[in-house]
């Protein structure tokens, strides 16, 4: 399927590679079809793009890149949504958000994909993760003037 975006274009999205989030995510509960995309000039940083409205995207990333000993608990029922089995490669992925020069990550409503069914659900944890953890900050190159 071809699919014009405003920040990367157009796209050619195979329908195996669209991820169904049935509830859609917090905030965004009518956007359910979302293609998972590479930065190409960051590996460590995705792109959750909409497809079903070309301007809204979302950087994501792996909360294990910057929280190495990160671990989502979850509701029954959340896992339940899901339809995991043994066996099922589960993916991970957190969203990235800037805040004047603060780069952070939300830890408490993590995105979980089901790559072997394509389905995904943004989910609350059930343990006290941060809603903002601070990952990176950005640096403005200042000019000596005296």
């Amino acid at each position: 399927m071809e699919f014009q975006t405003t920040r990367f274009g157009k796209l050619s999205i195979r329908q195996d590679e669209t991820i169904v989030f049935p509830q859609g995510l917090i905030g965004f509960e009518h956007h359910t079809k979302w293609a998972i995309l590479a930065d190409e000039s960051n590996d460590s940083v995705g792109w959750l793009q909409s497809m079903d409205q070309a301007d809204l995207a979302f950087a994501v990333v792996s909360p294990r890149r910057y929280v190495p000993g990160y671990k989502v608990r979850i509701s029954p029922e959340q896992a339940t949504s899901l339809k995991l089995d043994a066996g099922m490669e589960t993916f991970v992925l957190v969203i990235v958000s800037r805040e004047n020069s603060l780069i952070s990550v939300n830890l408490r409503a993590p995105l979980l994909v089901n790559l072997s069914l394509q389905l995904g659900r943004q989910v609350i944890t059930t343990d006290e993760q941060p809603l903002r953890h601070v990952i990176a900050t950005e640096t403005i190159a200042l000019r000596r003037s005296a």
